[in-house]
């Protein structure tokens, strides 16, 4: 269950971030409209601009040579690859002789003021060479600005490239030829020279091989044969000692068990199976049975008996078991006899190659220089033939005329330019469009730094958010004009155009009513235990709306049955005045007299039970008046006379009126206005409130957009629509 509310969770917040997406593509939709109009725009100009170019080929073939020949000399083709062919298209050479077959004149015609070295260049650029889907045959193409002069170059192209290709061949192999024949008559004479020299060296030094004589070779062999079987020797006399310990293990005692006797009767026995096999080794017959095999009986018998000691019937030995160890014994003795024998006879061996090389000491030096000179003969006897057959395969190419081009298709006058490929070129420009568009709209969105939403306001601010009211739609011919006198010069009038929408509560349930209901019921519950009676409504900067949410609040409380005192207190830049179309004079600072008449400041509305106190005359210290103890007078006598006043004040950002009178009301709230509020500014002015002790209740959002349902706000208007109903 946890699992699902979580999943759940996620993907909700995977769908708000995609809306929020598409509420910025909506919001810069005219940014990416434009963007794509303009690309698309100068794309369609672009495409007008390109110039018709036609193109005109002819198909060449590579000729191959005889087939005899080519047997004959172990080539399958021609062996020239296309960058050759492509050399000699783009040699200085071959198009000078272009332009010298076509003449300057022609170029003149399209080009007047092209000079030679232009018209060179131009005939460069336009001619280019490609292979084509079957082997050998190549396509010469020309680009030009003329259906002629495309026609004209590449028939001249075509003819020019195929003399000059034979050309260079020729010249290429008759060169190929000298060249290989005076390499030939260098290492001819090279190749004598090292002959001689081999021959007479031979000569004077003997029969000398691989740095041996003869008789050092037979030495030589004789010690590697008897060394090879020295090897095998000693490895079939290891694997019998191996094979001895194993027995003796099974008839003897274990290591740890032999006793100092053990070991001195161990090698006695050695000893005297040694002394018989030297005296059988002398020819000396031992007749019966001799003191040597009495003795080495009895020592036999002893060493068994310590394995029979053991008092158990499993230590007996089998008379064939010791068997088995006397024979072995007797071949392990005969073969170390044999071993000793062939190490004595490889010792003379060695001393005899030695003292063969002490007699010769340059042996080793002639046989290497035998042997360098008969590496350097058959060096040059190589080189010489390798040479010898190139000669004669240059003669057989030559006498073929290889490497002609044959001309298989000729060329045409185009009848019309290549296409452009206009779609292509306007995809790129659409979809060139819309990238520039999008990334211009997300860096815009990106690096806007206002407040937008209400997930804004409570990150950057950490204020709950009380109402958000809607753009709210005013024709300008019902706007307001006020003429001020202008911040640059005071001569200077500067005319403000401002909405006069003041809305009638009664009978009304637009979207824009409603919101001010939710306002006025959410500001009901800011302070549950005590009642609301005064409260300042105030903005981070100028713009924001404040004026106009302040009386249409004052108007929503008014439409409750309670007793409303709306007071300008924006004494510097009024406008409440020009909503309620009333004259500014008196007004709230003629409040500020020795005797105060409040009866001639305090006028009733049009709307039942809200009252009106405008700015009043024009006053130099606005912020000395609402900081002075008159105004805690004046509130108190408002407490008394009615449910609920609302004060509008300056911007917090611009001048301090609105934190000096917030010090004596219950509370502050601050009018935002969307994508208009920069959010350090905001940051900034709720600090300065929040500093001096005044109580901030919340933030109004103004003017949202509900035009569209992906908006940020685009719900609160469908489901309002949802829920309104005229027949209940």
């Amino acid at each position: 269950m946890e699992n699902s509310i979580v999943s759940g969770i996620q993907k909700l917040r995977t769908g708000t971030q995609a809306k929020d997406y598409i509420a910025i593509l909506i919001r810069r939709r005219w940014i990416i409209i434009l963007s794509l109009l303009s690309v698309v725009a100068s794309t369609v100009f672009f495409v007008m601009r390109i110039p018709d170019i036609y193109e005109s080929f002819s198909i060449v073939v590579i000729e191959q040579q005889n087939v005899v020949i080519n047997q004959a000399m172990n080539m399958g083709g021609s062996g020239r690859s296309i960058d050759f062919y492509q050399g000699i298209l783009k040699s200085r050479t071959f198009l000078e002789m272009v332009l010298d077959s076509i003449g300057i004149d022609t170029f003149k015609v399209q080009f007047p003021r092209m000079d030679r070295d232009g018209a060179v260049t131009y005939i460069e650029k336009s001619l280019s060479l490609r292979n084509t889907e079957y082997a050998s045959f190549m396509q010469l193409n020309v680009r030009a600005k003329t259906a002629e002069l495309a026609y004209t170059i590449v028939s001249a192209g075509t003819e020019i490239f195929r003399r000059r290709c034979s050309e260079v061949e020729t010249e290429e192999s008759r060169r190929a030829a000298v060249e290989i024949d005076n390499q030939l008559k260098i290492v001819r004479t090279k190749l004598e020279e090292a002959e001689h020299d081999y021959q007479t060296y031979k000569e004077k030094r003997g029969n000398i091989s691989e740095g041996t004589t003869p008789a050092l070779k037979t030495l030589q062999d004789a010690y590697a044969t008897n060394l090879a079987q020295l090897g095998l020797k000693e490895a079939d006399l290891n694997a019998e000692h191996k094979q001895l310990a194993q027995l003796e293990a099974t008839i003897t005692p274990s290591e740890s068990g032999r006793s100092p006797e053990f070991l001195k009767l161990r090698t006695r026995l050695r000893e005297l199976e040694q002394e018989k096999l030297r005296l059988e080794n002398l020819g000396i017959q031992l007749a019966g049975a001799s003191t040597v095999d009495r003795e080495i009986e009895e020592v036999e018998r002893q060493l068994l008996q310590y394995k029979q000691e053991k008092g158990t019937a499993a230590a007996m030995v089998d008379a064939r078991t010791v068997k088995q160890w006397q024979d072995l014994r007797k071949s392990v003795l005969n073969k170390e006899e044999d071993l000793d024998l062939f190490k004595r006879r490889l010792e003379s061996y060695k001393k005899a190659i030695e003292s063969y090389k002490q007699s010769n000491p340059d042996i080793l030096a002639q046989s290497l220089e035998l042997l360098r000179l008969q590496r350097s003969r058959e060096i040059y006897e190589n080189v010489y033939n390798v040479l010898l057959q190139k000669s004669e395969e240059e003669r057989m190419r030559s006498a073929s005329n290889v490497a002609g081009i044959k001309v298989v298709d000729e060329a045409r006058l185009p009848k019309q330019p290549i296409p452009k490929n206009e779609t292509r070129y306007y995809l790129f420009g659409i979809l060139l469009g819309l990238v520039l568009g999008l990334g211009l709209a997300f860096m815009l969105e990106f690096n806007d730094t206002t407040i937008k939403s209400n997930e804004d306001v409570e990150r950057y601010l950490g204020l709950p958010i009380l109402g958000t009211i809607p753009h709210i739609v005013h024709n300008k011919k019902d706007g307001i004009e006020i003429r001020r006198r202008s911040s640059k010069s005071k001569k200077q009038m500067s005319v403000l155009q401002y909405p006069r929408q003041l809305l009638s509560f009664s009978g009304d349930d637009s979207v824009i009513t409603e919101s001010y209901r939710s306002l006025r019921t959410n500001l009901s519950f800011v302070s549950p235990d005590r009642p609301l009676h005064t409260a300042i409504l105030t903005s981070a900067g100028p713009g924001e709306g404040k004026s106009l949410t302040t009386a249409n609040l004052s108007m929503a409380y008014a439409q409750m049955g309670k007793r409303v005192l709306l007071v300008d207190t924006d004494l510097r830049r009024p406008v409440l005045h020009h909503l309620f179309e009333v004259k500014r004079e008196p007004g709230f600072t003629d409040l500020f007299i020795e005797n105060p008449d409040y009866n001639s400041v305090i006028r009733e509305s049009v709307r039942p039970n809200l009252s009106l106190i405008t700015a009043g005359i024009f006053t130099p210290n606005p912020a000395e008046l609402l900081a002075s103890q008159k105004m805690a007078q004046h509130i108190e006598y408002f407490k008394k006379h009615y449910d609920i006043v609302f004060f509008d004040t300056p911007p917090v950002f611009a001048v301090t009126d609105a934190t000096l009178l917030g010090t004596k009301v219950d509370g502050v709230l601050i009018v935002i206005k969307a994508h208009h509020t920069d959010k350090e500014i905001a940051i900034r002015a709720v600090s300065a409130m929040t500093k001096v002790g005044v109580k901030v209740w919340g933030v109004v959002l103004n003017d949202i957009n509900l035009t569209h349902r992906y908006a940020s706000y685009g719900y609160y208007k469908y489901y309002y629509h949802y829920y309104k109903s005229k027949t209940d």
